[in-house]
């Protein structure tokens, strides 16, 4: 009777055992979102993807029955639940071994099944659709950057220029595209501007380098603005033209400007008192066209003009365009050796 019972007790116990191993082993799918960002984690490199991001993905998961229940639970978990998880997930270019200037490209569903959050999981991605189509693939562009000093500027929310009283240090250095031409900026809130107009703030610069991706400067700058009563004037001026010629060319090419009556237009200004006496009477050119030996073989170039203001007055915010930047068009002449543009620096 006993050794009945011991049989049957075998029996029950290798029946729950293969039930246990049969739904442990069973495979459950299902369906979540995640988000997927790029992580810019080297100065020098720009990287963007052929969608916008961070863009919003449907996954479908598939696991164990235990392994998906538990992931249910915690991607399902309140905010506040220690035990929350998200899927979110960040390409880094150089992790990817995809860092090479150029274009590449990201194998969607690999990516995410290497990751350590899935393998954590312990789920496997089986399917990623982006606004409702399946994505195997995405796009990568990495650009290499050069570093440069820009100046830089103040503005508040709506993006009108915060005339300043200092800005310490009036320039920094950042990673921008070679043919980047603007300043760095800092954003001020309007409780930021009005304690800026008392004492100093101190914030970080950035340039964007795509609509809506900031990339910010490393070190802060102290700023101070104008007390609320100093305000800039309007001032319309027909500016002087003047050439930053490289050494290079001169003597070999004499300058031909191809718009320079609309360069010499009225340009509108604006300024105190005393920097528009400086600008105006003391400036012999008021814009400057820049000539560069990458022109050479172009025969020539366009490119913004950069406006000769004093710098002493641009640090304190008092002299400022008031419109857009002017583009100079102009083409290199071969040059007798007695001959060179008027206006060089």
């Amino acid at each position: 009777m006993i050794d009945k019972m011991k049989r049957i007790g075998v029996v029950i116990f290798l029946t729950l055992l293969i039930w246990a191993w049969a739904y442990l082993s069973l495979e459950e799918e299902f369906n979540h979102t995640a988000t997927l960002t790029v992580s810019q984690t080297s100065p020098d490199l720009f990287v963007s993807l052929s969608i916008d991001t961070p863009v919003t993905m449907e996954l479908g998961l598939k696991g164990s029955a235990a392994k998906v229940a538990e992931s249910k639970r915690k991607l399902n978990a309140q905010d506040t639940d220690p035990e929350k998880e998200r899927l979110d997930f960040y390409y880094d270019a150089v992790t990817e071994k995809q860092a090479e200037p150029g274009t590449h490209t990201l194998e969607v569903l690999p990516f995410l099944n290497r990751s350590t959050k899935m393998k954590n999981l312990g789920l496997t991605v089986e399917s990623c659709k982006i606004d409702g189509r399946e994505v195997a693939t995405i796009g990568v562009t990495v650009e290499k950057l050069v570093e440069k000093w820009l100046t830089v500027q103040c503005f508040d929310e709506t993006g009108a220029i915060l005339e300043h009283e200092t800005i310490d240090p009036a320039r920094v250095q950042m990673f921008v595209r070679q043919d980047y031409n603007s300043g760095a900026k800092v954003t001020l809130t309007e409780q930021q501007i009005k304690k800026a107009r008392e004492y100093s703030v101190y914030l970080p610069p950035y340039v964007e380098l795509a609509p809506g991706t900031q990339r910010f400067a490393p070190t802060r700058v102290t700023i101070k603005l104008l007390p609320a009563e100093v305000s800039l004037q309007d001032r319309p001026l027909q500016p002087t033209i003047g050439y930053i010629f490289s050494k290079n060319l001169q003597g070999k090419y004499s300058i031909e400007l191809l718009n320079e009556n609309e360069l010499t237009e009225t340009t509108q200004f604006r300024a105190t008192d005393a920097a528009w006496a400086v600008y105006k009477d003391k400036t012999p050119y008021q814009i400057l066209v820049e000539v560069r030996d990458s022109d050479e073989a172009a025969k020539g170039g366009e490119r913004e003009v950069v406006y000769n203001f004093p710098v002493e007055f641009v640090e304190k915010g008092e002299i400022k365009l008031n419109e857009p930047r002017r583009k100079a068009k102009f083409r290199l002449v071969p040059a007798g050796p007695q001959q060179g543009p008027s206006g060089t620096l």
